[in-house]
């Protein structure tokens, strides 16, 4: 009898199995985060001299679109799927979550500058009284959990067909609900940090330390984390928001599929009876989404009116 794979086993298998994929992720977002870096950066320098970093960070809300197809694809990987097509899934998430995930950068790069400013204001003031350790230790605090909303949001947002007042909400709840994964990810991502910090122990210089740093970017750092967390927190998202929908809503069958699939697939309802679906806000699964029974309800409704007027014709 085969033994049963703990779970850091399992965790290590996919990621080193899946290794060129997490490579090739890395450099479809090297790309435009190299250009969108350079850009923002030559533009602090020059207009912003005494807020860099701040003015730097904006270059996180164009840049967001495209971490979408870093989710996308480290979502399946985290999950176990097999034979991962990463180009068209990274492109495919883009362009079908591209606004919404500018959104999602926005409120990324508000809760960047607060966490950097707060963490720095504070930690600055130590000497001045233990009232600003209590300061530091909520600010980080809140920092942590602004850290698991934004794990949940975009793998949300790619795996579910949901509005995003939804995505935040269960987000925010998943922040607090699924506190033990969110503990192992962040443990996860601490292992990482500590590889890279070891890894640049060994710059001897300035410029030894900045060439690491872009290596480990373009080459390992983005991929690499995504997976991380996606592999610890991806099972708990999907109990809860499955739980959500009606049991029988969807077989057994239905349920594995729409876990194995990409939310940007094309609709096919061959699989739908009509007389099986409500004009309810109730979600189902189909085509590898969560959909609402009457937004599906609606589809086919208008998709039968039209087949009737074209045989009217």
């Amino acid at each position: 009898m085969e033994r049963k794979k703990m779970k850091f086993e399992i965790l290590l298998d996919r990621f080193f199995s899946n290794f060129h994929r997490v490579l090739l992720t890395n450099l479809l977002f090297a790309v435009p985060s190299a250009v969108l870096f350079v850009v923002f950066y030559l533009l602090s320098s020059l207009i912003f001299k005494d807020i860099i970093i701040p003015f730097l960070m904006i270059s996180i809300i164009p840049l967001f679109p495209f971490y979408a197809g870093v989710v996308a694809v480290c979502r399946n990987i985290a999950r176990g799927d097999k034979d991962v097509p990463t180009y068209t899934t990274f492109v495919t998430a883009v362009k079908n979550n591209f606004l919404p995930f500018l959104l999602h950068g926005l409120i990324v790069y508000i809760a960047s500058l607060f966490s950097f400013f707060s963490i720095s204001l504070y930690g600055s003031m130590l000497s001045q009284g233990w009232f600003f350790y209590v300061l530091l230790f909520f600010s980080i605090l809140i920092t942590l959990f602004l850290l698991y909303i934004a794990f949940y949001v975009p793998l949300m947002n790619i795996t579910y067909d949901i509005p995003l007042k939804y995505v935040y909400k269960n987000s925010f709840l998943m922040a607090f609900g699924e506190l033990k994964n969110n503990l192992f990810a962040t443990i996860a991502l601490a292992v990482v940090a500590a590889i890279c910090l070891t890894i640049t122990a060994f710059s001897g210089t300035v410029t030894v330390l900045l060439i690491i740093l872009a290596v480990l970017w373009v080459f390992i750092l983005p991929a690499t984390t995504a997976f991380m967390y996606i592999f610890f927190i991806y099972d708990g998202m999907a109990s809860m928001i499955d739980s959500k929908s009606k049991p029988e809503a969807a077989s057994d069958e239905e349920k594995e599929s729409a876990v194995h699939h990409n939310k940007d697939m094309e609709d096919d309802f061959s699989d739908i009876d009509i007389d099986s679906l409500s004009d309810t806000d109730d979600y189902i699964f189909h085509n590898g989404r969560m959909v609402k029974q009457s937004t599906l309800l609606h589809i086919l409704r208008d998709k039968q009116q039209n087949k009737a007027g074209e045989k009217h014709e």
